[in-house]
């Protein structure tokens, strides 16, 4: 919704296959996003959706909060390459955390193991 209207689950579900989205988990958290005014429905219940200015501020603060978070794990990772650390697995460790696919502690266990904690995939 935050590039384009959608419309309501039930009439067109094949639009939110699209975009990787649980139109079973949309269609139950629908009724909160709407009385909180993040998103409103044109249309009656067939309707189309569509953030408002509310919902559109709220996911990019959410947004700004997890890039937040990882550049202050990055920053963190730093310390570790500092360490003395290989370079090519240092860099590689890198750049998953910067992509946000690991978290910190996979990093550095990448970096000390060679193996990143897939129990925190």
């Amino acid at each position: 919704m935050d590039l384009c209207d959608l419309p309501a689950p039930e009439s067109a579900p094949e639009s939110y296959a699209a975009r990787d989205l649980d139109t079973d988990e949309v269609r139950d958290a629908l009724p909160t996003l709407l009385w909180s005014g993040l998103v409103e429905q044109r249309g009656g219940d067939r309707g189309t959706l569509r953030l408002t200015p509310l919902g559109a501020a709220v996911l990019r603060e959410a947004e700004c909060d997890e890039l937040t978070a990882r550049l202050s794990a990055v920053a963190s990772f730093a310390d570790t390459m500092s360490m003395g650390a290989a370079p090519r697995p240092a860099g590689l460790a890198l750049r998953r955390l910067a992509e946000g696919t690991w978290t910190l502690e996979q990093a550095k266990s990448y970096v000390r193991t060679g193996e990143a904690d897939a129990d925190r995939s």
